[in-house]
């Protein structure tokens, strides 16, 4: 789906400025690995914390994963923990869903580490039903399928989101690959 070292996407960082907050990051590919370091602080008007996060712009092609069962992303995080780092594709959004909740989402649980690691993140974990101002999801796939991701959207992810939402603190975050893994064989 991405490798760093020869990046198939283009990436573009946005922060929650857009928003009226002042947080703030960037996004870039040195060295075969995409950088995103940033700040998360509160929006003053939601007083509570705000985001930043590095996304697929393109459109490009995306494979179709909906045989498979996850994502498995290299990556590591450095300095002081941060509890915010999230991960997202596509753009559905579900009955009664937040404004501008798009797309299906999970929490990231990393640690700072001086090594890279790889993350699994079952398609089961993430929810379209999300709340837009923290991140946290509202309900869960698990709690209710109705907010699994679909066949159809796993079929074309039509983007993908690295998030630092909802927890404020320093984001600093190197990724090597992101991939599609434990799928069933084409036969």
């Amino acid at each position: 789906l991405e490798d760093f070292s020869n990046a198939i996407h283009t990436w573009k960082e946005l922060n929650d400025p857009v928003m009226g907050g002042k947080s703030t990051g960037t996004f870039s590919i040195e060295d075969g690995v995409g950088k995103f370091i940033g700040q998360v602080v509160d929006v003053p008007f939601l007083q509570a914390p705000g985001f930043i996060q590095a996304r697929t712009v393109d459109r490009g092609n995306f494979p179709d994963v909906s045989s498979c069962a996850g994502f498995l992303i290299k990556l590591k995080a450095s300095g002081p923990d941060y509890a915010g780092y999230r991960f997202s594709f596509g753009n559905a959004r579900p009955p009664n869903g937040k404004m501008f909740a798009l797309g299906y989402k999970t929490d990231v649980k990393l640690a700072s580490s001086d090594e890279f690691t790889e993350i699994f993140l079952p398609f089961g974990d993430f929810s379209d039903y999300w709340d837009d101002a923290t991140g946290d999801a509202i309900v869960t796939c698990k709690e209710d399928s109705t907010y699994c991701p679909t066949k159809r959207a796993l079929e074309d992810l039509k983007s993908m989101t690295i998030w630092g939402e909802g927890v404020g603190g320093d984001v600093n975050l190197e990724l090597k690959t992101i991939k599609a893994v434990k799928c069933a064989s084409a036969n």
